[in-house]
């Protein structure tokens, strides 16, 4: 392999809403002199699906430096990242736990082997609390990738309930208790005394055992009225950014017909979402897994007026 893959990578200027990107650049392990410059149509966000190259560089860690600039000439703070260059195939793995080096567990696993980590790992005599485990994947010459370290929760037994607050005002949590085999409604259950604009949403579940889960953030987006929609209020935009599933709650007051599509930044119809009918407070959720990297608008009409909510999708 001699190129390194940069998977939708999303970046953006970080200066004043009003400039656009119309220029990246980027060198390795600290090379400024042999960076590599190249403009691009001016637009508010810079997604690379593409290849860079690696050529030359040996196997092993290496360092890969990023800027955008905007129209006005000026560059972003160099955003860094390290990789693994690698001439073979994944071959094997290794993990530790809780940082502790006699923990590690080395396997082997075939080239088109799906890895779930979450079935091999040896829990050994953890503790049913917070605990960490760090993975590496192998190459077939040898090398191994970043380490990647994630939090998890052992043995906590059956969920019982859940609490969560908004915009880490933890004191303000709201605690619920869950039934067996019940379904947690989290949209519906977002309260609507917050301000409009941008939020902030962490919940986390308990368990039989008296445990908590890693705490799981995302964001959201929360307007109290619509001016060029009479009649719609309330409406929750959840999460945003999304992945797979956006989801929007609203009240109505009375019943209405509201046209759902995604359009891009440019105003074109990238999904047609079809018609949602509504009436008092109501919520529903779309599949946008197959949508790229990138940001774009979900747009409502009705009879009395459209409006355009922005959103993410990572």
């Amino acid at each position: 392999m001699r190129t390194l893959l940069m998977s939708a990578l999303l970046l953006s200027t970080g200066l004043a809403s009003a400039q656009q990107i119309n220029k990246y650049r980027y060198w390795f392990d600290d090379n400024v002199a042999s960076g590599i410059s190249t403009t691009v149509v001016a637009s508010d966000e810079l997604v690379l699906n593409t290849m860079l190259p690696t050529g030359s560089m040996a196997p092993g860690y290496h360092r890969i430096s990023m800027q955008v600039r905007d129209s006005d000439g000026n560059w972003s703070v160099p955003r860094t990242n390290i990789f693994v260059r690698t001439n073979g195939l994944v071959n094997g793995y290794r993990y530790w736990l809780n940082d502790d080096p006699t923990t590690l567990v080395t396997a082997a696993v075939t080239a088109t082997a799906t890895l779930n980590l979450a079935n091999d790992l040896a829990m050994g005599n953890l503790t049913r609390n917070f605990n960490w485990v760090t993975f590496q994947f192998k190459e077939t010459d040898g090398g191994y990738s970043v380490p990647k370290t994630q939090a998890f929760v052992r043995g906590t037994g059956a969920v019982n309930g859940y609490e969560y607050w908004i915009d880490d005002a933890i004191e303000d949590r709201v605690t619920n208790a869950i039934g067996p085999n019940a379904v947690v409604d989290l949209i519906a259950d977002l309260p609507m005394n917050t301000t409009p604009g941008d939020h902030l949403f962490t919940v986390r579940f308990s368990s039989m055992n008296g445990t908590w889960s890693v705490p799981i953030t995302t964001e959201y987006s929360f307007f109290i009225g619509i001016e060029e929609m009479p009649g719609v209020s309330n409406v929750l935009l959840f999460p945003n950014p999304a992945t797979d599933q956006l989801g929007l709650r609203l009240s109505s007051d009375g019943q209405r017909m509201l046209h759902m599509e995604v359009l891009n930044l440019a105003g074109q119809r990238i999904m047609d979402l079809e018609d949602w009918s509504v009436q008092g407070s109501t919520w529903r959720n779309w599949d946008i897994s197959g949508l790229a990297v990138g940001t774009y608008l979900l747009r409502m009409t009705s009879e009395k007026g459209a409006r355009n909510i922005p959103f993410v999708k990572h």
